[in-house]
């Protein structure tokens, strides 16, 4: 009897592992690391301050020739999803950097098992924790504001989508790429290269992750990278899917040799 046939007759001996116990393990690998709670602390802290600001008309800041509101100010106002970001980075990268993979991959033998329950754990962390962070500083712009209540589900809705695509996105990238730094650098200075003039191409720019999140908040960087936030919520959900589809078949045969 070959190697190969007693270690398969010893996974075959051993008693099925349930989904909701592997999805329940990855939900507390995710919520017991430190960087969770220290980053949806901060993300916290700096949405809730951003309303509370806003709400006060304490600062008006010249644009175009005249005085706007911090919420017309999109890239600043969902510059703390950044922070939040290292929820799923460290969701999906942490285990590469501290060797933990390993003792995963050799508990589960079911890779796509193993795929469904990171991503449905990531999902059941980050839609509440998203919500927990950003709703207190967008009741704060929108009531302010004198919007309705339909107004009020609505932008609470697109920024619901536009956290969860973006953490998603940035998911798929850190199981991609194995890292934790790599993908937050990536995400990050993305952004700030477009803001400086380094890229200049809006047909391309316009369908990078984060200027698809603000044109489906509504509020473009610039009007050339502009789309519609139907268009926008479609083509970020693609983003979204692509790269956790990439890191699911990647956790499958590349993490398994």
């Amino acid at each position: 009897m070959t190697h190969q046939t007693v270690d398969e007759t010893a996974r075959r001996s051993l008693p099925a592992i349930r989904r909701r116990d592997l999805v329940a393990a990855e939900v507390t690998k995710i919520l017991t690391h430190p960087a969770t709670l220290i980053a949806i602390g901060i993300t916290l802290l700096l949405n809730t301050a951003l309303g509370v600001v806003h709400a006060a008309g304490l600062v008006r800041l010249g644009v175009g020739g005249r005085l706007v509101p911090l919420s017309e100010l999109g890239t600043l106002m969902f510059a703390p999803v950044y922070v939040f970001l290292v929820v799923p980075v460290h969701a999906a990268g942490s285990e590469y950097q501290s060797g933990q993979i390993r003792v995963t991959l050799a508990a589960v033998p079911n890779r796509g098992a193993l795929a469904f329950a990171k991503l449905a754990a990531l999902l059941a962390v980050t839609i509440p924790a998203a919500l927990l962070v950003f709703v207190p500083g967008r009741l704060s712009i929108t009531i302010s504001d004198g919007t309705n209540a339909a107004g009020i589900l609505l932008d609470l809705g697109r920024w619901t989508a536009a956290y969860t695509l973006m953490a998603l996105v940035a998911y798929g990238l850190a199981g991609l790429l194995r890292s934790t730094i790599a993908p937050l650098a990536i995400l990050i200075l993305t952004p700030v290269l477009i803001a400086t003039g380094v890229f200049q191409v809006p047909e391309v720019i316009r369908l990078l992750p984060d200027q698809l999140s603000l044109s489906l908040l509504g509020t473009p960087q610039y009007p050339v990278t502009e789309l519609p936030p139907d268009i926008a919520a479609a083509t970020l959900t693609t983003w979204a899917l692509l790269l956790t589809m990439a890191y699911g078949f990647a956790l499958d045969r590349r993490d398994s040799q």
